[in-house]
């Protein structure tokens, strides 16, 4: 299991329905689990795609967190409670490894701002990890950071239905909705070009211009340049744009089933 996972625990059904309906908009997806055997042999799959959700009593809830944490010693724990949480109460549960607490008066993108908060949490302290251990055997800086590079990945993805676009020094910006309409096109029809008004496609009552997706992309490129990165997206005079980095095989299949779901 990657460092990345994270687990809410939550005791009001319809809380958690709405919290996960609205979280498909920002691309965090949460499934819910009927037992805590179930929970974790999905958790154990590596997929950090998505929220593992599971409901507790009152009575079980420290239980819950304990094995958890058992289990998961580096994943998020996050806990929904319908009812307000006091202070004491609060204190408690962090304490026995919890993450954070959210009551029924938290906002859904709180909730996810937790999850992304967790996600890159668990993502910088596995760098870290792996660039400090390149260090205390005596590589430098810039030659571990390399060493990181080959650990980590030399392909691209998107993970969280789009949403993220990850690197191969393992850093991750989130999308907005054109921006993912781009690379998820991009990253379909890798390496060849795609034209621009395939890209970004007018919507009802909008003419978009080229113009559009020329400062969509430049954003993007911004974006991982201030993580000392390159977007490898190519402008073909006259044509279009073509992504010509090394693109991860199940990423580029999941970009081209959300377009072909898209189109219908």
């Amino acid at each position: 299991m990657t460092m990345e996972q994270v687990f809410l625990l939550y005791d009001d059904e319809a809380m958690l329905q709405t919290i996960a309906s609205e979280s498909e908009q920002w691309g965090v997806r949460i499934q819910a689990f009927g037992s805590m055997d179930e929970c974790l042999a999905v958790a154990r799959t590596d997929s950090t795609d998505v929220v593992c959700a599971l409901r507790f009593q009152s009575d079980s809830v420290f239980l819950y967190v304990n094995r958890l944490r058992a289990d998961f010693p580096a994943a998020g724990v996050i806990i929904l409670r319908a009812e307000s949480v006091a202070g004491l109460e609060r204190g408690h549960l962090l304490l026995v490894g919890a993450d954070a607490c959210f009551d029924a008066g938290a906002l859904p993108v709180e909730v996810v701002a937790g999850v992304q908060a967790l996600r890159r949490r668990g993502r910088a302290f596995r760098q870290s990890l792996q660039t400090g251990g390149a260090a205390r055997a005596g590589v430098s800086a810039p030659a571990a950071l390399g060493a990181g590079q080959a650990v980590l990945s030399q392909e691209w993805e998107l993970r969280e239905n789009g949403w993220r676009l990850f690197t191969p020094l393992g850093h991750s910006v989130m999308l907005t909705r054109g921006e993912r309409r781009i690379m998820q096109m991009l990253f379909a029809y890798c390496p060849d070009t795609v034209e621009r008004d395939r890209l970004f496609p007018s919507e009802t009552g909008r003419e978009t211009t080229a113009r559009s997706v020329d400062v969509l992309i430049s954003r993007l490129k911004r974006k991982l340049t201030s993580f000392g990165e390159e977007l490898p997206i190519r402008s073909v005079r006259g044509e279009g744009y073509a992504f010509v980095g090394k693109v991860q095989p199940a990423s580029q299949e999941q970009a081209r089933a959300c377009l072909e779901e898209d189109s219908f």
